[in-house]
């Protein structure tokens, strides 16, 4: 998804040939600041508005580019449009999940921090500390044999129980699995439970989106930005040449 600034810099300079060369370079160089303004609204929206998703959606933004003179552009990659579009309430989840396949078993993780998860995630996680704390388990400490080797592979598991999410039949802290595993000569610690979703009828009425309201921080910003420039950027530029 691109946002996309294009101003004629020729056709305007051309108004006045007197200064036709200077007038030109002050609309390029104007209209590169108010994309790198722009960029940085959305920014700042972002990052009073998401919790759980902003990481996500700042993966996703572009820095702004100009891909031609007075051409600029600003993209968000299609892994956050569904933060920048929403999603209807109702929607299944399953075909996206699925992805033409049969049956795939989905990964929950328990081990981000607080400003990457949801309340009810959130309040999963203080179950585990809880148990973690009385099982005298370290919750992001990597644990170590008596060699001093860091363990790898599945080391705990647990069933919590915790409450049913949506229609599921399965608590959410069902075999709660702890894993370290080797990635990149760095050892990589998980907090995980299990969910597998299916094409079947057994998932009729799972895996139902609940909505999520549209974002439209690009829409806002590009508003902002047209504003911006029609009514102060512009007439700026051209009284200072008139």
């Amino acid at each position: 998804m691109p946002l996309k600034f294009q101003i004629d810099a020729e056709a305007i300079a051309a108004q006045f040939k007197d200064y036709m060369l200077s007038i030109k370079e002050d609309i390029q160089k104007s209209v590169e600041n108010l994309a790198t303004l722009t960029r940085t609204r959305i920014v700042e929206e972002v990052d009073k508005t998401l919790h759980t998703s902003q990481k996500e959606y700042m993966e996703a933004l572009g820095d702004a580019e100009e891909v031609a003179p007075g051409v600029w552009v600003i993209s968000l990659d299609e892994k956050a449009l569904w933060i920048e579009e929403g999603i209807e309430a109702g929607k299944d989840m399953k075909p996206d999940l699925l992805k033409g396949k049969k049956y795939r078993v989905i990964p929950f993780k328990y081990d981000k921090g607080p400003s990457q998860n949801s309340s009810f995630t959130q309040g999963l996680i203080s179950e585990i500390r809880q148990k973690l704390r009385k099982e005298k388990i370290p919750f992001k400490k990597i644990e170590y044999d008596s060699n001093g080797s860091p363990r790898t592979g599945k080391l705990h598991e647990f069933n919590l129980g915790g409450p049913r999410p949506g229609k599921g039949n399965t608590p959410a802290l069902t075999r709660l699995s702890i894993y370290q595993n080797e990635k990149a000569g760095k050892i990589k610690r998980d907090i995980l439970t299990f969910r597998t979703v299916s094409a079947g009828p057994a998932s009729a009425g799972k895996w139902i989106h609940p909505g999520l309201t549209a974002q439209r921080f690009m829409d806002k910003a590009m508003d902002m930005a047209t504003k911006d420039w029609e009514e102060k950027i512009l007439p700026e530029i051209l009284e200072k040449y008139k």
